[in-house]
């Protein structure tokens, strides 16, 4: 199951509408396997196909607290209930986040990786995940949700800052080195950490570029750049002193 490379905005694929998957073969099972590896990889809760380079109407979810990912084969949304305003982020966004409007209740369908038909009535993060990756398949980015006069805001900005960034992905594995009937000893443990590299992920030149045209297409404001030193202006009758800056004493002549 390879990680595969997760496209970003502006990647033209994002706005491109999936087909219908006809039938659940091994095709279409082997993707979702890697989209499932690949949205573990980078930390994600839900991952549409397009996201990887595929035009299939396949969705991958991995809510948190659940063991396993889900896979849902040309998902639809029946209905949907009430509005609330959400934080969201995006893996093809990365480092970027944005108040958007979704959804209370959502009712959809789908089919799983074995083509038996789903259906769900539900609320929270899986209402939200649901909409958010249903869009992807329709070519709709969650930026077109963002609430007037809101704009993109770095990820992070409203979650502990202690979190995990979500460029790098922290994983701890725990390796039980006793004998298979015995009870582990604390020092029969062997607790083995790596990092999931941002590369292996993402192309660097594309999320250069979408950092730039977010700017561009005025997601993103640059915050104002902090000058080295401060000064009190002061204004003068004299025209060619008025707006000036008072120099310290030690300074003036």
């Amino acid at each position: 199951m390879p990680i595969r490379r997760i496209r970003v905005f502006p990647d033209p694929i994002l706005r491109k509408k999936c087909r219908v998957v006809r039938r659940v073969d091994d095709k279409v099972t082997d993707l979702a396997n890697d989209m499932i590896e690949t949205m573990d990889s980078a930390g994600g809760v839900g991952l549409a196909a397009n996201q990887v380079g595929a035009l299939q109407r396949v969705v991958t979810l991995h809510l948190p607290g659940d063991e396993d990912a889900i896979v849902l084969v040309n998902p639809e949304i029946r209905d949907t209930e009430g509005e609330r305003e959400v934080i969201e982020g995006c893996l093809s966004f990365p480092g970027f986040e944005g108040m958007v409007k979704r959804s209370v209740t959502v009712k959809a369908r789908w089919l799983d990786e074995n083509g038996s038909k789903m259906k769900v009535t539900t609320e929270d993060l899986f209402a939200q995940a649901l909409e958010h990756e249903i869009d992807h398949l329709n070519g709709i980015l969650y930026v077109d949700h963002l609430l007037e006069h809101e704009k993109l805001a770095a990820a992070g900005s409203y979650v502990d800052p202690e979190e995990p960034h979500m460029h790098d992905v922290e994983l701890e594995v725990h390796a039980d080195h006793s004998d298979e009937d015995a009870e582990p000893e604390e020092s029969d443990i062997e607790v083995v950490h790596t990092t999931i590299k941002f590369s292996d992920l993402y192309s660097e030149d594309s999320v250069d570029k979408m950092q730039y045209d977010l700017r561009k297409a005025g997601y993103v404001i640059d915050p104002p750049k902090a000058t080295d030193q401060t000064h009190d202006h002061v204004e003068s009758d004299d025209p060619h002193l008025d707006g000036g800056v008072l120099l310290d004493h030690d300074h003036s002549h």
